[in-house]
């Protein structure tokens, strides 16, 4: 008889189970690698559970190096609306790329850091697609706007620049 057998399989009953976490330890666990954009794209991609709180994370405060990945990034968006209204703080470097498309529609935005900005890429034409038709300023959730390494030909730049947030 098998079942009297000494090498019989335990029943399913006996069988060991994974130790199991609450779901609220797993979301601090991920949260906690919000500096690690490999490690939470890594999650992302381990498990369907872990993959919307790791997005969530990732796309929280965004911190952008370079001007592909700032293109990258905007097609990411385009392509997937639901993370808009996720990104809450956004730094990137403004060289060649105007970023108005891109904040005009992150409606979450709170943080914004531009990283060299120069005289060149501030004329008028592009301030006045800062403000959309009805007069309405495209960022109204803004909180905090961060300038660094920024060229203005004139204070009156600067000013006009200020005031489309």
């Amino acid at each position: 008889d098998p079942a009297d057998s000494p090498h019989s399989s335990p029943s399913a009953s006996s069988t060991p189970q994974s130790p199991v976490l609450p779901w609220e330890v797993i979301e601090r666990a991920i949260d906690l690698c919000a500096g690690d954009k490999a490690t939470l794209c890594a999650l992302a991609l381990t498990c369907s559970h872990l993959h919307p709180r790791s997005l969530f994370v990732l796309f929280t405060n965004v911190d952008i190096q370079s001007q592909d990945q700032l293109m990258k990034f905007h097609d990411a968006v385009q392509a997937a609306p639901h993370l808009q209204s996720v990104v809450q703080s956004l730094s990137f470097p403004w060289d060649n790329f105007s970023p108005f498309s891109l904040l005009s529609i992150l409606p979450g935005l709170r943080h914004v850091t531009f990283d060299g900005i120069s005289s060149v890429n501030t004329d008028d034409r592009q301030l006045s697609q800062l403000t959309p038709l009805g007069g309405r300023q495209f960022a109204a959730g803004l909180r905090s706007l961060t300038i660094r390494r920024a060229s203005f030909p004139m204070p009156i730049a600067f000013l006009n620049f200020i005031s489309t947030f």
